[in-house]
């Protein structure tokens, strides 16, 4: 339990810092803090039978911290990053020596009907472009993504761990696509630090 308190944490700060964007975008936007909105561009989503999260065009790649806004009132952002060492019922962690970054992936659902969440696919990269393994945890404290339906004006949070080295920390980024015929992929970057 001890190493979601970091991630859990950040999700607490970045819930207090930052105020809800209105729902009747006319166009997706992403946030940070308080600066201007930036116009993201959307467009019909490939393949849904994909096991992978779809490749990201440079305009759809925020900052850790931002916050996207799809125009139908859809948010998706990265509540919390850390840095840890693998639980010992942690799988996947092995090419990296038990080092794992956590991150909680927040999606609030601000449209006036149901959100759908179990086919959004998650997934990080490092470095230059490295996949990062998704770590299996047998205590199911670390998720593989969402599970269920999001109500409106609701929130779901999943907390998913991957594989990066700690020397790639720097340089870490994640996947958010929701896979399906709806909202592009959108992916956030930045330094991830340690517990």
């Amino acid at each position: 339990m001890r190493r979601l308190q970091g991630a859990l944490i950040g999700v607490l700060l970045a819930l207090a810092a930052c105020g809800t964007p209105p729902a009747n975008q006319p166009q997706p936007t992403v946030t940070s803090g308080m600066s201007p909105t930036t116009s993201v561009e959307s467009t019909e989503h490939p393949s849904a039978a994909d096991a992978t999260p779809a490749e990201v065009p440079e305009e759809q790649q925020f900052q850790l911290g931002d916050v996207a806004e799809y125009d139908d009132g859809l948010l998706i952002e990265i509540a919390g990053a850390v840095a840890d060492k693998a639980a010992k019922t942690d799988r996947g962690a092995e090419a990296t020596n038990g080092e794992i970054v956590i991150a909680s992936v927040r999606i609030e659902n601000n449209s006036e009907e149901p959100y759908d969440a179990e086919s959004v696919l998650i997934a990080a990269r490092y470095g230059d472009g490295k996949d990062a393994q998704i770590i299996v945890d047998k205590t199911d404290e670390l998720k593989s993504g969402f599970t269920g339906t999001i109500k409106p004006k609701e929130e779901g949070i999943a907390t998913v761990g991957f594989a990066v080295p700690f020397s790639e920390l720097k340089d870490v980024t994640f996947i958010v696509d929701p896979n399906d015929e709806v909202h592009e992929a959108i992916s956030f970057t930045g330094t991830v630090s340690r517990d």
